[in-house]
């Protein structure tokens, strides 16, 4: 008797839960806690909820984007890689569950902090300074992991988001387009959605070409 094809929602759902056990419990703790400490200073007004959220939910999407892809961090690497799944839907999966995840703590302190009068410009105000800047550090973080390693993706990240961050906070001179790009806007939006999508279609060809490399 021929079974049963598995519907594709449910094949997604069920590739997620797989990947959230595998994920080290690290990446959510640390994400959490981050934000934690974040809304605690915003809220007790020892920093502006733009400045604090603006310069913290970037970094804390872009180094957890950073580690999903690899040997030198992923515990499973090896048992994905024999697997018949596609190395490009794991990391697409991995992405989604991180980045979701981050994204909706972001979303929670920015509601949270509204609502308790912590900002003039309210939930929308807390957004924009975090959404943009957050996209595009996670999506270069990642395509740095995918063709190089994620130690050197996650400094190169911070390297890029000190530049605009310490500008924000010391008003150091930046070029104009340099600035304009780590602010939330729809080519900032576009360029993230690009540069993570490169990442995906890359995953597993570079490691099949660095394999092929170190055989010759």
């Amino acid at each position: 008797m021929r079974a049963h094809a598995v519907p594709a929602p449910r094949r997604a759902w069920q590739l997620l839960v797989m990947e959230a056990r595998l994920l080290h419990p690290g990446v959510w703790a640390a994400s959490f806690l981050v934000m934690a400490v974040c809304a605690g200073f915003a809220a007790m007004r020892v920093v502006v909820p733009e400045v604090v959220l603006g310069l913290s939910v970037p970094l804390v999407a872009g180094t957890g984007v950073a580690g999903l892809y690899g040997p030198e961090r992923d515990r499973a690497f090896e048992v994905v890689a024999v697997t018949p799944t596609s190395p490009r839907v794991v990391l697409l999966a991995r992405v989604t569950l991180v980045f979701g995840y981050d994204l909706v703590l972001a979303l929670l302190v920015s509601g949270v902090l509204a609502v308790a009068g912590g900002s003039p410009g309210g939930v929308a105000g807390l957004v924009t300074a975090w959404l943009g800047p957050m996209a595009l550090l996670a999506a270069v973080a990642l395509l740095l992991s995918v063709c190089w390693r994620p130690g050197g993706a996650i400094g190169v990240a911070l390297a890029a988001w000190c530049v605009p961050a310490l500008a924000e906070v010391t008003d150091a001179p930046v070029p104009d387009g340099y600035r304009v790009l780590w602010q939330s806007g729809p080519w900032t939006i576009a360029l993230a959605v690009a540069l993570a999508g490169t990442a995906v279609a890359l995953a597993g060809r570079v490691e099949l070409l660095r394999r092929a490399g170190a055989t010759h």
